[in-house]
């Protein structure tokens, strides 16, 4: 009698390790799972408005900011870009079935990219009107304003632009002076 015992119990054991197994095989893997969904809320430039990104969403979604909640245009690879102008609010990334995954992601703010690191610091400091630096700069860009009409044509010289600028006469009389020798130098030469 026990052996009839023992071989159904085996027999069923055995039969649902194989139904099991199948199940589990069927079955996706834990870290096959759907990927993670984030947003990100990135400050624009002079701090104006925000840029909110999302990645790794399903559509349709909400975009709530604690007051309103507008739709999102979710790309066919699950991410999303739009820009507010409600800058100090806290974003979220709504799903609205039931179904979706991820039913809401809180965005996380990001320092902005588009403040970008002084490559030479000496030229962080403003130039003081008719110093060496200005004057240095006037001369710059004076040549390089008559060599490019010369270019042009070497029958009308260079003439400053001082409408939006705001310099010393120091660089005004080193801009002209660079500018018509830069502009004879080049016109002379051809």
């Amino acid at each position: 009698m026990y052996r009839s015992t023992r071989r159904a119990v085996v027999a069923s054991l055995l039969v649902s390790s194989v139904v099991c197994g199948g199940a589990v095989a069927l079955a996706p893997a834990a870290g096959a799972a759907v990927p993670a969904a984030s947003c990100t809320v990135t400050p624009g430039p002079n701090d104006t408005y925000v840029t909110i990104t999302g990645e790794g969403f399903t559509g349709p979604r909400k975009l709530n900011d604690g007051e309103s909640t507008v739709d999102l245009a979710i790309g066919p690879d699950g991410t999303f870009r739009v820009q507010r102008f409600q800058k100090n609010v806290d974003y979220t990334v709504l799903a609205v079935n039931e179904d979706q995954n991820f039913i809401f992601v809180n965005c996380k703010r990001v320092g902005s990219a588009a403040t970008p690191k002084p490559q030479n610091p000496q030229n962080t400091t403003p130039v003081q009107p008719g110093s060496r630096r200005d004057i240095a700069q006037g001369r710059a860009a004076g040549a390089q304003a008559g060599a490019a009409a010369a270019k042009k044509s070497c029958t009308t010289e260079p003439v400053a632009d001082k409408s939006g600028q705001q310099h010393s006469d120091a660089y005004w009389k080193a801009w002209t002076q660079a500018a018509n020798r830069a502009f004879n130098q080049v016109c002379k030469g051809s």
